[in-house]
């Protein structure tokens, strides 16, 4: 497979790659640019905006029903707090860090509402294709509540936003507040629940179901290999259907051989969720 890099000259610093049906986006999960670095640094939010990246962060509710800009339920161990996000006020949260792999804080990933976060995109030059994915987290039930849904309608304005979640219905509604944002469903909470929807037909058909407004489904890469291996093309489907498919997550190392890209890329994927967008990127080109 012949692949050109699409990667600013300078930086080096990869947000897509050519494939044979044309360019596969190389999503900055957590913003990472590296495996190692802390996620949601701001500048690579600022690098990735003006290279026109596809970005995600990841945000819940926090006590006083703002969104903050963080993986998991807990703050420990993956930043320099600890406590239940759902439990804490945004204002408990200021002067903590997210960590890198060493278990470091970094002062370039300070832990941030997502208003904070993102208040630089407006004034900053935003390359055409730069898009930022928000990763709505729903724990233990709890719908985000209307405080919140106000909160992240603060983003109004910033251009290229899509609402991706496993929680569809939840989902809508926050995209709803935004003007503009898309809509992308990730059903592998859905598949985890639902064993017989490991059946890729079961799959495109419980998609198909809820696909109104949505733009991009999130499936696990290992979903699309075991679909492609059956002989079914869940992404080509999805395609007809007008919706891309993003593969996640896809790292170097155990697990993600050349075949398995392969696989993935001939699948007709739009897009690869990767903390090494670098380490991908010569891998697929190596083909």
């Amino acid at each position: 497979m012949a692949a050109v890099e699409i990667v600013d000259q300078m930086l080096g610093t990869p947000v897509a790659v050519e494939g044979p049906h044309g360019p596969i986006r190389l999503k900055w999960h957590k913003l990472r640019t590296r495996l190692a670095e802390a996620p949601f640094k701001r500048s690579n939010l600022v690098l990735g905006w003006q290279l026109g990246a596809s970005l995600e962060v990841d945000i819940l509710p926090t006590a006083d029903g703002r969104f903050v800009v963080v993986h998991d339920p807990t703050l420990g161990p993956s930043t320099t707090g600890h406590g239940l996000v759902s439990g804490m006020p945004i204002a408990s949260m200021k002067g903590l860090f997210h960590r890198n792999a060493d278990g470091d804080g970094d002062p370039d990933a300070p832990v941030l509402s997502l208003a904070e976060l993102l208040a630089p995109l407006r004034t900053l030059p935003r390359a055409p294709t730069a898009n930022l994915q928000l990763d709505l987290k729903i724990v233990g039930g709890r719908r985000p509540p209307d405080s919140a849904v106000a909160d992240a309608a603060a983003v109004t304005g910033i251009e290229g936003i899509i609402i991706g979640s496993h929680h569809l219905d939840d989902a809508r509604r926050l995209a709803a507040a935004i003007p503009g944002a898309r809509l992308g469903y990730d059903p592998m909470l859905a598949v985890s629940r639902q064993p017989g929807l490991r059946d890729p037909e079961r799959l495109l058909r419980h998609i198909e179901r809820r696909m109104a407004g949505v733009t991009l489904a999130y499936l696990r890469f290992d979903a699309i290999v075991a679909a492609e291996k059956r002989g079914f093309p869940l992404v080509a489907r999805l395609l007809d259907l007008g919706i891309e498919t993003d593969a996640w997550t896809v790292n170097p190392g155990r697990g993600i051989s050349d075949a398995i890209l392969s696989m993935l890329v001939e699948a007709k994927v739009r897009q690869i969720t990767t903390d090494a967008p670098s380490e991908i990127f010569r891998l697929i080109r190596s083909f």
